[in-house]
């Protein structure tokens, strides 16, 4: 944010209303208003208005002058009778930062006519406030580089590297069909259909019929 200047006031705040530029039809220049500007409270920051309701100023007195304020501006409820230079006798209420009390202008209610395009607005002290123009940061920009931009190529790595996923899933769900149809044609061997086992043979010296037909008794075969 920066202070208010009265070079500023001099161009006019008519940028918030589309007349950006440099005064009087000048060539712009790094201090062109070149968008709408926000006045906050120099104290706390609190917004006090913007260019969109810009009435007057007068640079010469520090005041410029806005035809509608945020509920963050409290009018006082205290009149008072101006004694200054140009303007002595012309009735006000302050006008202060509902945030921090700070007193930020005047309400004017009855004006010398050097001030007289102050009368019922909300003349703001440009000592008072700090200004923010919206779209600055937009000339502070590094230019773009040659080229598409980095996520580009971000994007076209990360397609390709799920391209190869794809393949390597289809590949395997290939292999995976081609074991399920060689285990349908050649079924493994179910227990039943297995080839007995060969007989024990006898202990030396026992008659084979014998042994094999007493082990039958002995197992209810």
């Amino acid at each position: 944010m920066e202070r208010l200047r009265g070079d500023y006031l001099e161009s006019g705040c008519e940028a918030g209303n589309g007349a950006a530029g440099a005064p009087d039809g000048g060539s712009s220049s790094d201090s062109a208003i070149n968008g709408p500007v926000v006045f906050s409270c120099a104290k706390c920051r609190t917004i006090l208005g913007d260019t969109f309701a810009y009435a007057a100023s007068a640079p010469e007195r520090n005041l410029f002058a806005l035809h509608a304020v945020p509920e963050s501006v409290s009018c006082g409820k205290t009149r008072k009778t101006s004694t200054a230079r140009g303007e002595a006798g012309s009735a006000y209420f302050e006008l202060s930062c509902a945030e921090c009390d700070a007193v930020v202008g005047r309400r004017y209610v009855t004006t010398t006519p050097d001030i007289d395009v102050m009368r019922n607005t909300y003349a703001l002290d440009i000592e008072k406030v700090v200004t923010y123009e919206l779209g600055r940061c937009m000339d502070s920009r590094p230019p773009a580089a040659d080229g598409p931009p980095p996520e580009f190529y971000t994007s076209v790595a990360f397609h390709e590297g799920l391209t190869l996923v794809k393949s390597n899933v289809a590949a395997i769900a290939a292999k995976l069909q081609q074991l399920e149809q060689a285990m349908a044609r050649h079924p493994a061997p179910s227990p039943r259909s297995a080839a007995p086992a060969a007989r024990k043979r006898p202990p030396q010296g026992l008659n084979p019929e014998i042994y094999h037909a007493d082990a039958s008794k002995r197992f209810g075969r």
